[in-house]
């Protein structure tokens, strides 16, 4: 399935590195999505800065960043902000490997994804609150899933919803809908069965599911085990707006409409 990218994990080196998952031209252009691993030791870009902003979910292991003058130490489950602008870095001080899933949004040009910070290091206010942890208390039970919000309009991310959501094992699924969003999922733990129209695919850790805005789809979990993703919605709904559109397939025995030239017809 297209709309499924695998996860590319397999090519990452011994040394710090970013492997694109969404972007930086193609794929669906409001956002960027990477999956980067810095081994013990190694250490990721020196200060910089985008002119989007970017959020990192970590995964695995620890890393320590520095958000202007601050520097914070931060474990599994947890989301850092970086809001456009704000100078940081990340590097990793432990004897084992950290990953995080990064996302940037929205999409920046492609000569301006990273800017090395030059100078002065501002101090950024309130800088501990752009870490947010999350554990298994933090998740709130809903009709069909639980849910944790990691950012959105009330945390000050003007571009961007993210929360992680909590599937349990053989509950009932949405009927087929489509958004007027742009749509992403990024699975960290368990299987996640994603049908787009007729076709269905399972979506594994680290994959990544990109559903564009008007594409019909649906999930659920058919596996045995609570499925987790990160659920991305570019942009976020405003308060007031429909959410999604439901979709019904009627099926017909009338003949396949098919432009055929008059004299081609049998």
């Amino acid at each position: 399935m297209r709309n499924i990218i695998r996860n590319p994990e397999a090519q990452f080196p011994e040394t710090f590195k970013s492997l694109w998952m969404n972007g930086p031209e193609g794929g669906v252009d409001s956002c960027n999505c990477l999956i980067s691993r810095c081994p013990p030791g190694h250490k990721g870009p020196r200060l910089h800065t985008h002119p989007v902003d970017q959020f990192y979910f970590v995964l695995e292991g620890e890393t320590t960043v520095q958000i202007g003058n601050d520097v914070f130490k931060v474990g599994p489950k947890t989301m850092v902000h970086f809001p456009a602008g704000t100078p940081h870095c990340n590097w990793n001080e432990t004897g084992e490997y950290e990953k995080h899933f990064e996302l940037m949004v929205p999409r920046p040009p492609l000569d301006r994804i990273i800017e090395y910070w030059e100078g002065d290091i501002p101090d950024v206010a309130n800088a501990a609150s752009l870490i947010v942890p999350f554990t298994e208390d933090c998740y709130t039970q809903g009709r069909l899933f639980a849910s944790a919000h990691l950012a959105r309009r009330e945390t000050a991310s003007q571009h961007v919803r993210v929360y992680a959501a909590r599937v349990p094992p053989k509950g009932p699924a949405l009927p087929l809908h489509f958004h007027d969003f742009d749509q992403f999922y990024y699975v960290f733990g368990g299987e996640l069965t994603i049908q787009i129209g007729h076709e269905r695919a399972v979506a594994r850790p680290g994959d990544l599911v990109m559903l564009p805005k008007g594409c019909v789809h649906t999930n659920m979990n058919e596996g045995l085990t609570d499925e987790y993703h990160l659920a991305i919605l570019v942009p976020e709904p405003q308060a007031g707006e429909q959410f999604d559109y439901k979709v019904e397939i009627h099926y017909s025995n009338e003949k396949p409409f098919i432009n055929e030239p008059e004299a081609a017809k049998s």
